[in-house]
């Protein structure tokens, strides 16, 4: 089966992979903590990320903004040097992907900051509770390679019970009226950390049964982003488009460490976004 995913991988197969981790435990830091408003207060990874590249990206919200409302957020990206950043190149059709998912991994979105120029980018978010939420921010500054700035922020609000993270037994699941069943090789009992896995989602509709017609969606045929229970190992994996149809997409990867993940597949269908998670534990 490896040798398999290796010729696969020669042939052409694309992988990305970001956000390393150093295996340093986590030590967050205030970043100029507002006194009042949505977002209480800011804490900044201090654990090596080698994809930043040394840019950053801080953020605020808008005055009054409330739990479960659309709040405006404000994001300025500078470079190593502290100066914003003037040029950016578009990766996956946008110039910005801002990933937001809750601590506890049960909230997550997928958004895209407008560009207004001089490093300033705004969008909107709506965050479901209080509580700690972890901000991915991609881009492609001044004509370099994707970046990635992750940072925590702890939105003001009642925060509910945590949602334990459980492994599926079963991969199948149903989104918006369509079923939805991720096939993994190695086997969902077998896959381990630091091997090729290969994720195959495939939709159909809900009351026919019938393969649906899947649209492009930022430019391929489907995105995937995975994180740990511990939201410190991050990827975001495009599709396979040699090794995808209509309704069955193939997603190429490779899990850093062995733990729990939650992985969010995401595909257009009759104009909409469906977001399908699912939950797999990986071997070491």
């Amino acid at each position: 089966m490896r040798n398999t995913a290796i010729r696969w991988l020669a042939a052409g197969m694309a992988l990305l992979l970001l956000g390393g981790c150093t295996g340093e435990p986590l030590r967050n830091v205030e970043v100029q903590p507002p006194t009042r408003g949505l977002l209480h207060y800011l804490q900044q990874d201090r654990m090596t990320n080698v994809s930043d590249r040394g840019y950053k990206v801080t953020i605020a919200a808008e005055q009054g903004a409330k739990i479960g409302q659309d709040a405006e957020l404000t994001l300025q990206v500078v470079d190593p040097s502290g100066m914003p950043v003037e040029q950016f190149t578009e990766d996956m059709t946008k110039l910005m992907h801002l990933i937001v998912v809750s601590s506890d991994l049960s909230s997550f979105s997928h958004v895209h900051p407008m560009h207004e120029g001089k490093g300033l980018f705004k969008t909107k978010v709506s965050f479901p509770h209080g509580g700690r939420f972890l901000l991915i921010s991609e881009f492609m500054p001044n004509e370099e390679d994707l970046t990635v700035v992750k940072q925590w922020v702890t939105v003001d609000g009642e925060e509910p019970a945590r949602e334990q993270l459980v492994p599926a037994k079963s991969l199948e699941t149903a989104v918006d009226g369509v079923n939805v069943t991720l096939s993994m090789m190695p086997g969902l009992s077998e896959v381990k950390a630091g091997e090729m896995a290969m994720l195959q989602f495939t939709l159909r509709d809900a009351e026919t049964g019938e393969a649906v017609k899947l649209e492009p969606y930022l430019g391929t045929s489907g995105h995937c982003v995975i994180l740990d229970e511990s939201a410190t190992q991050y990827l975001h994996v495009h599709a396979a488009t040699e090794m995808s149809t209509g309704s069955s997409v193939m997603f190429h990867t490779e899990f850093p460490k062995a733990g729990v993940y939650k992985l969010w597949g995401q595909f257009q269908y009759k104009g909409k976004v469906l977001v399908v998670p699912f939950v797999v534990e990986v071997k070491g």
